[in-house]
């Protein structure tokens, strides 16, 4: 939940139009591949109502943290202090509606090991494409100490280190990436291209992606057969595809037909409209997902309503009040023919309304869920 509101703070501006999603540099050979694009104009990011909402929210979490030393901002300065750090540093405005971002990772074998505490070599990196200082950013981590790294002859700089130069408002991001990458791996790094580029990623995979950002080779590029599901999103702003080709064959995927999916967001007049799409080689092979995905979102309103014969707490009735908001704005399963297509559109603003209501009972939840483990943990013997 941590890192949930740091991003949730500092990023809300930072994810965008589909004329814009740019996935040069994005090896093609990735499962997973993803996409934001430029803002300006969208009302979930660039609009007085979003604005109050980040102020209301960074005043919530520090208010929290301060009356019982928890939560996500406990021992952290504000999103702003760090928004300024990160600016002074770099150049980079993590606020400015032109930042976008790309990237993917690929699923074999070695991930799922990975994924089972595993120590294989992750495969994946992120672009992040804003303006920025290229000598300032140098300068500092020079300046830091920060190890250097290089991905053939481009430098770079270790990124755990980097990003903790900041302070302890990173810690949970830097351990995700140490926990990703593997306790045999290379170390994440930060790789500079230009002043509008940057490469995140281990050197080799930074290396490849940095040939392609230079031309050299074919990168990623987004099937036009998705595009009328970006569309229906109105002005989508993110984008995340999953090729079910580019996974290892087995059995199991032959049997199931599954052939992809696609999660998209945009904005259309003042909603936001999700849509998450997986396809099949045939309606036939659809057909029994479509059931079981139809049975159970017709189970989820029963599911949250609970067991009316046992005592609900207080903030078991709130979280499930707010995740009611949430489902109310689900729409009936779509199967046509090979395609099934979950819909989900909610205002603008009650959204924004519900993740503020909702973040503080997570964190309230996960405070009370480690307090209750920390309880059940045995006491040390004093000697």
């Amino acid at each position: 939940m941590r890192l949930l509101s740091i991003l949730a703070l500092i990023t809300t501006a930072a994810v965008l139009p589909a004329q814009d999603f740019d996935f040069k540099g994005v090896p093609a050979d990735y499962t997973v591949t993803f996409a934001t694009s430029g803002t300006s104009g969208l009302k979930i990011s660039d609009s007085p109502e979003a604005k109050a909402w980040r102020e209301r929210m960074e005043k919530s979490l520090k208010e929290r943290s301060a009356k019982d030393g928890s939560g996500p901002m406990a021992g952290m300065t504000s999103s702003k202090e760090v928004q300024a750090a990160i600016k002074a540093a770099t150049g980079i405005d993590m606020e400015s509606h032109d930042n976008r971002f790309a990237g993917g990772f690929v699923i074999n074998d070695e991930f799922v090991n990975s994924t089972r505490g595993g120590s294989e070599k992750f495969t994946g990196g992120l672009i992040f494409r804003g303006h920025h200082d290229s000598k300032k950013l140098a300068a500092y981590a020079a300046g830091k100490k920060v190890t250097s790294i290089k991905a053939g002859t481009t430098q770079g700089w270790q990124a755990l280190e980097f990003l903790r130069t900041f302070g302890s408002n990173f810690d949970q991001i830097t351990a995700q990436m140490a926990t990703a990458a593997g306790p045999k791996s290379e170390p994440f790094a930060i790789f500079d291209l230009d002043d509008e580029t940057i490469v995140i990623a281990q050197p080799q995979e930074a290396a490849r992606m940095i040939a392609l950002l230079k031309g050299k080779g074919k990168s990623y590029t987004l099937p036009s057969a998705l595009n009328p599901q970006l569309t229906a999103t109105g002005r989508p702003y993110m984008v995340v595809a999953f090729d079910a080709a580019k996974m290892a064959p087995s059995k199991a995927l032959t049997d199931s037909g599954f052939q992809g999916a696609l999660f998209a967001m945009g904005e259309k007049s003042s909603d936001q409209i999700m849509k998450i799409s997986t396809y099949f080689t045939s309606k036939e092979k659809a057909a029994p997902m479509a059931m079981q995905a139809q049975g159970m979102m017709s189970m989820l309103p029963m599911m949250l309503a609970g067991d009316p014969r046992k005592p609900q707490s207080e903030a078991d009735k709130e979280m499930k009040a707010v995740l009611g908001e949430l489902l109310a704005g689900i729409q009936p399963i779509e199967a046509v023919d090979s395609q099934i297509t979950l819909t989900a559109k909610w205002d603008t603003v009650k959204l924004l309304g519900i993740i503020e209501k909702l973040m503080p009972i997570v964190d309230a939840q996960a405070k009370a869920a480690k307090d209750a483990q920390a309880k059940a943990l045995p006491k040390p013997v004093k000697k």
